[in-house]
C-alpha cells in the first residue's frame, strides 16, 4: 500500500499533469497567447439595464490602419444546454470563448461575443432570444464608432447558440419586434447546433429534457415552433449549417436531416461536414493553426 507521502507525491504530479494540459489547451493557448494582438474590450453593456452581467457583451476588435474601410462584424452567440454557462465562464480555465473574439480580429473582423439570460434567470426562450436581438440592434447601430461596418453583419452561434442563431434567421419575426431587419443582415451560420427540438428530446438527459420544455414548450406545438426546421423554406436571408463527424450523435442526425429538408424545398443554405471534431472541440480549436471551422466561417463572411 502506498506511503502517505507517495500518495501526497502522485497527487502533486497529477494536479502538476492536469495544469500543463489546460494552460497549453487549444483555445487557452489562442486566447492567452494572442489577445495582445487585438484591441478589447469587455462588460459592454446592450441594453438599458447596464448593471446586467448576462445582458453585456466583450468587443474584440483588428488593429486597423488609419483610414482602412469599416471591417466585417460576426455577433458570437455561446452555447450552454440553454442554461446559465456565460461568454466568460470557461475563459480562465480553458480560453473559450475570448479565442473566437481574438480568431475573428486576427482575421481583420470585429467580434462581439454576447451574453444573454438563460434558464432558471428566464422560463420562456422568446426572453434569452430578445437578449441576442437586442444585442444584434446594439452593436449595428454601434459599428459606425468602432469602425465596422453594419452592412456585413453576421450572426454565429454554437450548440444550443446555433439552435439560437439558425432560429433568428428562419423566423424572422423575433427580429422585427426587437427593431432589426432579418434581410438587413449578412449572414447567420449555426455551428453543431439543434433543429427539431421534439425529435431531440429523447436524446436528452431528463433535467436538459425538461429545460427545453420549460424554455420552448410545454407542448409538441410550441416546440416546433421554436424549431428551425419548421420554417425550412427556400429563400431566407444567407444561411450556413456546420457540424462535425465527431459531433454528438443527436447534432450531427439533426444536422444531417436539416441538410435533407432545407434541399426539398430548394434553399441555398450551405452546409458543411468537417472530419472528427468533437462536439466542444470544435470551438475550442478555433484560432488554432489547423483549426478546420475558421475557413469554413472566413469564406462565408468574405
Amino acid at each position: 500500500m502506498p506511503s502517505p507521502r507517495r500518495k501526497r507525491l502522485f497527487a502533486l504530479v497529477a494536479l502538476a499533469l492536469t495544469i500543463g494540459l489546460l494552460w497549453f489547451w487549444p483555445a487557452r493557448r489562442n486566447y492567452y497567447f494572442k489577445r495582445d494582438l487585438v484591441i478589447r474590450r469587455f462588460d459592454l453593456p446592450y441594453t438599458a439595464v447596464t448593471a446586467d452581467p448576462k445582458r453585456q457583451l466583450d468587443l474584440y476588435q483588428p488593429y486597423q490602419p488609419l483610414h482602412a474601410p469599416p471591417a466585417p462584424v460576426v455577433v458570437f452567440v455561446h452555447g450552454g444546454y440553454w442554461s446559465p454557462l456565460d461568454r466568460r465562464w470557461l475563459q480562465p480555465l480553458t480560453g473559450a470563448y475570448g479565442n473566437v473574439g481574438v480568431a475573428f480580429a486576427r482575421h481583420g473582423i470585429v467580434a462581439a461575443i454576447i451574453g444573454y439570460r438563460q434558464y432558471p434567470l428566464v422560463r420562456r426562450g422568446d426572453d434569452s432570444l430578445d437578449d441576442i436581438a437586442a444585442a444584434i440592434r446594439f452593436v449595428r447601430e454601434s459599428c459606425p464608432s468602432w469602425g465596422c461596418d453594419g452592412g456585413r453583419m453576421f450572426v454565429v452561434g454554437h450548440s444550443a447558440g446555433g439552435h439560437l442563431a439558425s432560429l433568428l434567421a428562419m423566423d424572422g419575426r423575433i427580429l422585427r419586434r426587437n427593431g432589426v431587419d432579418p434581410e438587413a443582415i449578412g449572414g447567420f451560420v449555426s455551428i453543431d447546433g439543434i433543429f427539431d427540438l421534439g425529435a431531440s428530446l429523447a436524446a436528452f438527459k431528463l433535467g436538459q429534457a425538461d429545460i427545453v420544455r420549460q424554455l420552448f414548450g410545454p407542448d409538441d406545438a410550441s416546440l416546433a415552433a421554436h424549431s428551425t426546421i419548421s420554417y425550412a423554406r427556400a429563400r431566407h436571408p444567407p444561411l450556413l449549417f456546420v457540424d462535425s463527424t465527431g459531433d454528438q450523435q443527436v447534432c450531427l442526425d439533426g444536422f444531417r436531416r436539416m441538410k435533407a429538408r432545407m434541399a426539398e424545398v430548394g434553399s441555398p443554405a450551405r452546409f458543411v461536414e468537417l472530419a472528427g471534431l468533437g462536439h466542444n472541440e470544435a470551438v475550442l480549436r478555433i484560432g488554432s493553426d489547423d483549426d478546420p471551422v475558421m475557413p469554413a466561417l472566413l469564406a462565408f463572411v468574405h
